[in-house]
């Protein structure tokens, strides 16, 4: 007898949103048994629809999961975190992407004085935050576009006020390898950001250093990313990931040139 778990496991096999029709036909049921158990599901946070009325997985569904593949890369990068954050002293964060809203489940903050502060659980605009982008640049550009509300809703002067500017961001992003976010999130805070994949080779995650805006010089960058890029390294080696060294942004980077 087919289930609301059935449901969920079929839209994650497909590792993509998807409509109330590619679900129903999935698990061979009909749209109007499909559409009740969406109904429940949603309600209780188990799935979330999209804009474009398709469905993904919920932040819910991940929560109840004791060995869920946020939770257990949040335990797996604590030290390594705890690592970054001595050699650089700006604060690390971890989150993960919950729709269109990042969510912070791993955090080990900065001693010094001047310092970004957080909370795991704080939820912030995707498209705001250096997590948040990096998260992003790894899907193709329509599943963001479908994503994101319009207008952006813009915390900062700064902050990205069109679909087209965030989308220009992701480009750059996967042209480089990373993200930097400059004061688009809160005015005084600069963040830089590598995304993080599971044992199945897809983003999971995102780790960034958040910083106070006067502290991020090119050159603090630079030598910044130097040490994320080996604390992602090492997060996903003992997560399994079968290329560590591999781009995450490769897959939608192969999409794009055909």
């Amino acid at each position: 007898m087919n289930s609301g778990l059935d449901i969920l496991e079929a839209i994650a096999a497909r590792s993509k949103p998807l409509s109330l029709t590619a679900i129903a036909k999935d698990i061979g049921m009909s749209k109007s048994s499909v559409h009740t158990l969406l109904s429940t599901l949603l309600e209780r946070g188990y799935v979330l629809r999209l804009e474009d009325q398709r469905y993904t997985i919920g932040i819910r569904a991940w929560q109840i999961g004791c060995v869920a593949t946020p939770i257990e890369m949040s335990r797996i990068a604590g030290p390594y975190m705890t690592d970054l954050v001595g050699k650089v002293y700006d604060g690390a964060a971890l989150a993960v992407l919950d729709g269109t809203e990042t969510v912070c489940i791993q955090l080990v903050e900065s001693t010094q004085a001047v310092r970004v502060h957080d909370d795991i659980g704080n939820r912030c605009h995707a498209w705001c935050v250096s997590n948040g982008i990096s998260m992003l640049a790894t899907m193709p550009d329509e599943d963001v576009l479908r994503m994101l509300p319009n207008p952006l809703p813009c915390p900062t002067e700064d902050s990205f006020k069109t679909q087209e500017a965030v989308l220009a961001k992701l480009h750059e992003v996967r042209a480089l390898g990373y993200t930097v976010m400059r004061r688009a999130w809160r005015p005084d805070t600069t963040g830089i950001s590598i995304p993080v994949r599971g044992p199945d080779n897809q983003m999971v995650a995102a780790l960034c250093v958040s910083m106070p805006a006067f502290r991020a010089t090119e050159e603090r960058l630079d030598e910044i990313l130097v040490h994320l890029r080996q604390a992602v390294f090492e997060i996903e080696h003992q997560f399994g990931v079968p290329n560590p060294e591999a781009s995450p942004f490769r897959d939608v980077e192969d999409v794009a040139a055909e």
